[in-house]
């Protein structure tokens, strides 16, 4: 754990210090603009929808590019236009069985909620204080394994199939059968469940989810609405920053982990050497 906990610091400081970094902030700006666009935009006029349509696609385009690009930089090599199009095709393949099986399982675990939820209590008026309501147990496990399940499991299983996607041969993964295939996914959710991972990706929750939503969420009552609204906006950059840093740093060590591991560096893609530089290297210039 200290090996992956100084990855992860070697990681960060180099998210903060590479000028290569300035293309990500570019590219998730970009992002967060299109999104923005997306939901604020009224289905009013023809072009609006238009517009509405045409960011149904850029802003998953853009999604995958941004990760491509993470993934890039994280192996220390130069961002190629036609690269990052090309791996981030592949990323938005192999993400649709994911996110197919994890329709499935919401839309199990919503039926299992249904059928085992808490009972209704009725509300009694009276004098004395309504008692609170005892811990029900089958609601409390669901939610806590709709929390494991979607917010660790499903992103770290999706976040290790980019990186082997990213760097795997599809020709000869695909002329290898369906062995190698299936080989190659079990490898990778190997590595997405090993302690190492799991720790990474914690401390990464700290950064991209709970750091923002102790900026947002928790109450703070400035005097004037100048000082309110200034204190807003600043909430509101602080955790676009903390969002930006957190997913960065965090898929950029899960990276460098999975390279360091032995059958990481099979079936690596034409170009690409088995030995690729790790982020905490001399970084050369764009």
């Amino acid at each position: 754990m200290t090996t992956t906990l100084k990855l992860w610091f070697d990681s960060l400081k180099t998210t903060l210090t590479s000028l290569r970094a300035l293309l990500l902030v570019a590219l998730y700006a970009l992002l967060l603009v299109s999104f923005y666009f997306f939901i604020s935009t009224r289905e009013a006029t023809l072009g609006q929808v238009l517009e509405t349509y045409a960011l149904l696609f850029l802003v998953p385009a853009e999604f995958f590019v941004f990760q491509a690009a993470i993934l890039d930089f994280a192996r220390n090599r130069r961002f190629a236009v036609k690269g990052l199009l090309a791996s981030a095709l592949k990323l938005f393949l192999v993400t649709i069985p994911v996110v197919l099986i994890a329709m499935f399982v919401w839309w199990l675990m919503s039926k299992l909620q249904t059928r085992y939820g808490a009972p209704v209590t009725p509300v009694v008026f009276g004098s004395q204080p309504a008692k609170a309501p005892p811990v029900h147990w089958p609601t409390m496990l669901i939610v806590t394994l709709r929390f494991v399940l979607f917010g660790v499991a499903f992103p770290l299983a999706a976040i290790h199939l980019w990186i082997e996607a990213s760097i795997c041969d599809v020709r000869a993964s695909f002329a290898g059968g369906a062995k190698t295939i299936f080989g190659t996914i079990g490898r990778a959710l190997a590595r997405a469940f090993s302690s190492e991972a799991v720790f990474v990706y914690g401390l990464g929750l700290i950064l991209f989810v709970l750091g923002p939503y102790l900026i947002l969420f928790v109450p703070i009552h400035p005097k004037g609405p100048k000082t309110d609204f200034a204190v807003f906006i600043l909430g509101l950059l602080l955790a676009f920053i903390f969002t930006f840093v957190g997913w960065v740093v965090t898929v950029t060590t899960l990276v460098i982990n999975a390279n360091s591991a032995p059958e990481a560096r099979q079936n690596v893609a034409p170009g690409v050497s088995p030995g690729t530089a790790t982020i905490s290297e001399s970084p050369s210039p764009l």
